[in-house]
């Protein structure tokens, strides 16, 4: 019989967490691959060899138990930035270890153990400190390091069943760390604040993921405060009864009544007015609400989702929101959904899922089936996005959607107010917009030589002219780099000359777009001097601002 335990691969060069494993943790599988000694990798290097042979997410192993300190000769060390002595690098090997680990397999849980009670992750590794998947362990404690173990399985096991929760999550560390948060406090009694812009995805989340994950039976119901009269608000929200007010000519149940059971998502709640803000706060807190016009209480059991497109406690502290409402919608609970503008490096895998999601759909399917079979490949060949000038290793059984990079680099200097919306609405565009002329050609009697559609860059510039010029954000300014669609925010802070302001504004500006170029000086040069070969001239400006070039790679 196959043995279902949990298969744990432990990094250690010290033999007490190996027996911990093996002697107290019996409902735990310690795997003995070749290169172990004792059921563990002794260093990093040898277990990042096995590991790479392995496919992320691949069964051979279902967690990771990682020592933090390694006392071993400095030739057996990995190399970690911001460790400049020896005897830091030993002591903080295991974040160098989990660094490379984290580029090879995301999504494999690790528990990152230290019985040294003053190890500060942070200190060297903000980033991953901020990963509740990863876990500083006081060493003597064996129940703690059961519930980190288990804890970090369950985590990884709540999975992407699906291609929009994928598309959703990308691989941005911040929002890996948001995913890991949500399905803690989706699973406990109290309200959730979701905050974030337009488009982030809050629905998505409440649904597909909060509710999921709470285990309740219950139905899920939405209410979007946006779209209701503030008069109506109150029926919306309680119920009213036959004659309540002008217009109730029948019974009529509240959102909290019909969500009974279940998850109530209340979108834009910054909208709820303010003389109905007293009987939300007396809902939550008595679980119990009474009908307009009636005068019996009718028992609720509702999770509630809150949701803003701006920060609640503005709304408080501008006296729009009353603040024990506010608190009673538990601000621990409060998740903020980062904007797309702020996930710049995961902005290519958006654009590929996307366009697997868009070429699902029965009509764009049918399109490409007809334009394959015409290149030549089964009518079942995928649709796939390519950035850039074909490469090796590319699929050549595929339908090949090229993203020319002056179009790439159109999208990269996007905005992006309507967020992951508009990003699956514009992908969903270009592949219909460009099946459909390929399929006028091949009715014209143009034959196609090469499974390759490439994009108009023309095309893309229209569907991204209709959201530019939108604000993006609270507080900010935005700033056009010169180049048609690359316009980016930049917070204006006051400071004591306006000098120190306008270097701060440009500090703001350089970095972002030397990371919306990729760190191309060429490219820069030619947006800020209109000539390519005047790289000097940008790094000489970089000097000026205090900005070192070579940090910025590194990030």
């Amino acid at each position: 019989m196959a043995d279902a335990r949990p298969r744990v691969l432990l990094i250690d060069d010290g033999t007490t967490y190996a027996e911990v494993v093996r002697e107290q943790l019996q409902e735990l599988s310690l795997l003995s691959p070749r290169g172990t000694k004792d059921g563990r990798f002794e260093d990093g290097a040898a277990a990042l060899r096995y590991l790479k042979k392995l496919d992320a997410g691949a069964p051979g192993v279902d967690l990771v138990l990682l020592d933090m300190h390694f006392d071993l000769p400095e030739e057996r060390l990995l190399p970690l930035t911001g460790a400049s002595s020896l005897r830091r690098r030993k002591r903080f090997q295991g974040v160098a270890i989990l660094r490379a680990l984290r580029a090879l397999h995301p999504r494999l849980p690790v528990v990152l153990l230290t019985s040294e009670q003053d190890l500060s992750l942070a200190d060297v590794d903000r980033e991953l400190a901020s990963q509740s998947m990863t876990y500083l362990l006081d060493g003597d404690d064996l129940d703690a390091l059961r519930i980190r173990i288990h804890g970090a399985l369950a985590e990884s096991a709540l999975g992407l069943e699906d291609a929009d929760a994928e598309v959703l999550w990308g691989g941005d560390a911040r929002v890996g760390a948001l995913r890991r948060r949500l399905a803690v406090v989706a699973r406990g009694p109290m309200p959730v604040i979701l905050e974030g812009e337009t488009g982030t995805g809050k629905s998505y989340l409440a649904e597909r993921f909060v509710h999921r994950l709470s285990g309740r039976k219950g139905p899920f119901v939405a209410v979007d405060l946006s779209t209701v009269p503030a008069d109506l608000v109150p029926a919306q929200l309680f119920g009213a009864l036959r004659g309540a007010y002008t217009g109730a000519v029948r019974d009529q149940k509240g959102v909290f009544e019909a969500a009974d059971g279940g998850t109530l998502f209340i979108d834009e709640i910054q909208n709820v007015p303010a003389a109905v803000q007293r009987q939300l706060l007396g809902v939550l807190q008595e679980r119990r609400v009474r009908p307009l016009g009636g005068t019996r209480e009718v028992a609720v059991d509702v999770k509630v989702v809150a949701a803003s497109n701006a920060p609640l406690s503005e709304a408080v502290a501008a006296g729009r929101f009353r603040p024990d409402l506010y608190m009673r919608l538990s601000p621990a609970t409060r998740v903020v959904i980062p904007p797309l503008r702020e996930r710049a490096a995961d902005l290519e895998f958006f654009a590929h899922r996307f366009v697997e999601r868009a070429v699902a759909e029965p009509e764009l399917d049918a399109l490409r089936t007809r334009v394959a079979r015409a290149t030549g490949l089964p009518g079942n060949a995928p649709l796939r996005l390519r950035v850039g000038r074909a490469k090796a290793g590319d699929d050549e059984l595929a339908l090949q959607l090229v993203l020319p990079r002056p179009a790439w680099q159109q999208l990269r200097g996007h905005a992006w107010p309507g967020n992951l919306r508009e990003l699956a609405m514009v992908m969903h565009n270009l592949v219909a917009f460009t099946l459909v002329g390929a399929v006028d050609a091949l009715s014209s009697g143009v034959s196609l030589a090469r499974p390759r559609l490439q994009v108009d860059p023309g095309l893309l510039g229209e569907l991204l002219a209709g959201s530019r010029g939108l604000g993006v954000g609270d507080g900010r300014a935005v700033a056009d780099s010169g180049d048609p669609g690359d316009a980016m925010a930049v917070e204006v802070k006051p400071d004591s000359t306006l000098n120190r302001v306008a270097q701060e504004v440009e500090r703001q500006y350089m970095r972002e777009l030397f990371k919306r170029t990729g760190g191309d000086l060429e490219r820069m040069a030619e947006l800020l001097l209109g000539d390519g070969s005047r790289t000097r001239a940008v790094r000489l400006r970089f000097n000026q601002l205090g900005i070192s070039v070579r940090e910025l790679r590194e990030e």
